[in-house]
């Protein structure tokens, strides 16, 4: 168990990094700022420790960059369409920035808030934070626990909590960025990934989803079957094209709510790292990292350049909240927002 300084805000708040283990070296550092995972050291094939999550060495690097970098997103993953919706007959402007839409709860979400350490052992570190009514745009007063824990399994555990005092808007998800040759490998298009879905979400010319639901057959989209990232990601496809390579969500197969399933698993070029993602949420996130370049320093002084990470995110629908067959966002008053994730090392 560890706490170390990692720098004050831009609004003169103290920092830390705490760090969890297990008994086989694996290890994951946190800080308040955003709950955002700083650094994830597993250990490779041959025994030989890498951290596996790009990053930044202190806090001013979280408040800069625009990459949500290891945050916990919230209160709503991916885009709201036209930043705003309704709910219950209410009209709610959120603030737009992402072309036309509000991305990741917009400029004032979980990722730029500081949150609350309430419990920190060896291996689990709990954080809270309270969204107050309004924040952001989104009504009621939300309270959101967030839980990292590591078990002698070689699994990491990430879990979301929550419940509001009034009926809002809550899809959360983790937004690390994934190289597992290491943090400052170059790229991640040479990572085998498999993901257990036969259809993904079409988007349109701002990277939202449309409505349409599309068959991954015959298309760059197929990775029922372990394969290259980068094999397909500059085929003359209009989708890739739209994004700039891989920002999608895929539908999980076999989804049930609240039912742990593997979503993922992706490999290293060199096979030295395997990892499986298992969650109880109902679609995929793969994002190819194709608007890193290189702006922000990141740890060990490195610059992180297009596609030399990869982000695998559990969570619902981006703009779950205009297609009415997308799995819902409304978290009604008084209920249960259960979010879980296992990274686990094979």
């Amino acid at each position: 168990m560890l706490k170390q300084d990692f720098g004050q805000t831009k609004n003169g708040e103290q920092t830390h990094l705490y760090t969890i283990s297990n008994k086989k070296g694996m290890k994951a550092r946190i800080t308040e700022f955003g709950a955002a995972l700083v650094s994830f050291i597993v250990p490779n094939s041959e025994g030989v420790p890498g951290d596996i999550v790009q990053g930044f060495e202190s806090v001013t690097g979280y408040e800069e960059s625009t990459y949500y970098m290891g945050a916990a997103i919230g209160r709503h993953a991916g885009q709201v369409r036209g930043g705003c919706f309704s709910l219950n007959g209410k009209k709610h402007n959120l603030v737009v920035n992402d072309m036309d839409n509000t991305m990741h709860g917009g400029p004032e979400g979980f990722h730029s808030r500081m949150f609350s350490v309430i419990d920190h052992t060896e291996n689990k570190i709990v954080l809270t934070y309270r969204s107050k009514d309004g924040e952001a745009g989104f009504p009621g007063n939300l309270d959101v626990t967030v839980t990292y824990s590591i078990t002698d399994d070689d699994e990491m555990k990430i879990d979301f909590d929550a419940s509001c005092d009034e009926d809002t808007i809550l899809s959360m998800t983790d937004h690390s960025y994934f190289n597992l040759s290491g943090h400052d490998s170059p790229t991640a298009l040479d990572h085998e990934l498999r993901i257990n879905a036969h259809e993904y979400m079409e988007v349109d010319d701002q990277c939202v989803p449309d409505g349409n639901i599309l068959e991954v057959k015959g298309t760059p989209f197929d990775f029922t079957d372990f394969h290259e990232i980068g094999a397909r990601i500059n085929e003359n496809d209009q989708q890739l094209r739209y994004c700039g390579g891989y920002d999608h969500n895929w539908v999980i197969s076999d989804a049930a709510d609240g039912v742990m399933r593997l979503c993922c698993e992706i490999k290293s070029q060199t096979g030295r790292r395997h990892m499986q993602i298992y969650s109880n949420q109902p679609g995929l996130q793969m994002y190819s990292g194709n608007y890193l370049n290189g702006k922000y320093q990141g740890k060990g002084g490195c610059n992180y350049q297009k596609q030399s990470a990869v982000c695998l995110e559990p969570q619902l629908c981006p703009d779950s909240l205009t297609h009415s067959h997308f799995p819902t966002a409304i978290l009604r008053a008084g209920e249960k927002y259960i979010y879980r994730s296992i990274y686990k090392f094979i």
